[in-house]
């Protein structure tokens, strides 16, 4: 009898020994996820404290608003597909929302683009023109992928 309790007694040591294991390894794991998501954040705020845009001029002709964009931060901006264009125009109450592309808005030309091509970078000037249906717009705001926007009257 008194092995059976031993065997018993060891049993559950081994049992007790592989559930802390397993335990510390979550917990580790989790705190390296949580440092991880902690570093991404903090680089994002970063790049958004960088990253600075102004309108130089907006023109606007039959179905087309014309826009020069500066990029007076010191993060290049890039992956265009994400940004996001907005007008009003007296008649509509919501902004109408402009996703990049043909019939909607698209990079006329960027300004001296010698370093980076076909990347906006600091001190570049990017032309883009956004087509329009309905009444002229009023206003206008561009939206950057990190959350930083610029907009302007017309």
């Amino acid at each position: 009898m008194a092995s059976a309790s031993l065997i018993a007694t060891a049993f559950a040591l081994i049992m007790l020994i592989i559930t802390a294991y397993f335990l510390v390894g979550v917990v580790l794991t989790t705190a390296q996820i949580v440092s991880y998501a902690q570093t991404d954040q903090v680089n994002q705020q970063e790049l958004r404290l960088r990253t600075s845009l102004s309108i130089n001029s907006a023109n606007i002709s039959e179905g087309n608003l014309t826009m020069e964009i500066e990029n007076t931060g010191s993060t290049i901006i890039e992956d265009f597909d994400y940004i996001d264009m907005y007008t009003v125009n007296s008649s509509t109450n919501p902004p109408i929302y402009y996703s990049m592309g043909a019939g909607s808005w698209s990079i006329v030309t960027i300004n001296p683009d010698i370093i980076n091509p076909g990347l906006l970078d600091p001190d570049e000037v990017m032309q883009v023109n956004i087509t329009y249906t309905g009444d002229a717009p009023i206003w206008a705001k561009m939206a950057t992928p990190n959350g930083i926007s610029v907009s302007a009257y017309i």
